[in-house]
């Protein structure tokens, strides 16, 4: 079993991980599932229902996993399936924040009396929530999820092209607006 450290990999010639039992899947992925359910229902006990929800649909079809290579992308489908649901059967439409990726930190009083910082992250609060579904759920899944490009391409039912393509000029039009 090969392990990673906490950050998205800078390339994806990376070997993939690969998991022979699903305790070491949960062990490394839980966290990440959790906050990629977070970002998605803004809701601390929701999230965390989704998560064991995940993870009890990945336990009852482990067998079901053909190829160990591809555990980090199947179970984050499960997580994808898992959300639909909930936003399903609780009739909302919500567009994520990001909200554990935008936030200010508290500790220094200098950042927090920063008002252009402020309306930067306003506005770029904004911005996201102005996003296609597709492409906040290709940020959630890259920054939040932490996958690798191979695996959302996996998850998207993607080409592994295409997903960089989205990712790096979804960015740039960001920084874009940002700017202006």
């Amino acid at each position: 079993m090969n392990t990673k450290s906490n950050q998205p990999p800078q390339d994806d010639a990376e070997a993939p991980l690969v998991f022979s039992d699903l305790p070491a899947l949960y062990e490394a992925f839980a966290t990440k599932v959790f906050h990629y359910h977070y970002s998605r229902v803004q809701n601390l006990h929701a999230a965390e229902d989704l998560t064991s929800q995940t993870f009890l649909s990945a336990w009852e079809n482990w067998q079901r996993l053909r190829d160990p290579a591809k555990a980090v992308g199947w179970l984050f489908t499960i997580a994808r399936n898992k959300a639909a649901d909930y936003f399903r059967e609780n009739a909302q439409i919500l567009h994520a924040e990001l909200d554990d990726e935008l936030t200010f930190p508290t500790d220094r009083p200098e950042d927090v009396n920063n008002t252009a910082a402020k309306d930067g992250l306003l506005d770029l609060r904004e911005q996201l929530r102005q996003l296609p579904e597709r492409d906040s759920e290709l940020l959630r899944l890259r920054l939040v999820g932490e996958l690798p490009f191979r695996e959302i391409a996996r998850v998207m039912n993607q080409p592994l092209s295409r997903i960089k393509k989205r990712y790096y000029r979804l960015l740039e039009r960001l920084q874009a607006r940002q700017e202006s």
